[in-house]
């Protein structure tokens, strides 16, 4: 048995041991985590020129770590939401990127069109703000 399937987790006072998964509704089994040698080498750097930060981080608790990545993922999450509210909120404003927006999702496959729309709607906001630079800059 690893070390990390003989791991108890400590959360909201009781303690959770390898049947977590399955109690919170996942039950694919083992997962394993891959390692990066990049990633491993910013994260080592980032530890040599913040050995305070790094020791701050090795003292807190199992659950507080737990806590501050859900939060990091919340506030990761809320401003994307806020992102792609204003870029629809641009094309709701031009009536022409609305038009070229509505074009393309009609090309979209029914299914796919829910994951694509914000896509869709990033690259007609960022080529129109692109094409406006532009303009401004050979007029200038």
């Amino acid at each position: 048995m690893s070390r990390k399937e003989n791991m108890a987790l400590k959360r909201n006072g009781s303690a959770v041991e390898n049947g977590a998964a399955e109690q919170n509704g996942e039950s694919n089994g083992s997962f394993e985590f891959r390692e990066n040698p990049r990633i491993n080498g910013q994260i080592d750097g980032y530890i040599k020129a913040n050995p305070k930060r790094w020791e701050f981080v090795k003292s807190m608790s199992r659950e507080r770590l737990e806590r501050a990545y859900v939060w990091q993922q919340i506030r990761s999450n809320e401003r994307q939401q806020k992102m792609n509210g204003g870029m629809f909120r641009k094309i709701e404003d031009n009536p022409a990127l609305k038009d070229a927006y509505d074009n393309l999702i009609q090309q979209i496959p029914e299914g796919q069109r829910e994951r694509a729309k914000v896509s869709i709607a990033r690259t007609l906001v960022l080529s129109q703000s692109r094409g406006q630079k532009q303009g401004a800059g050979v007029a200038a």
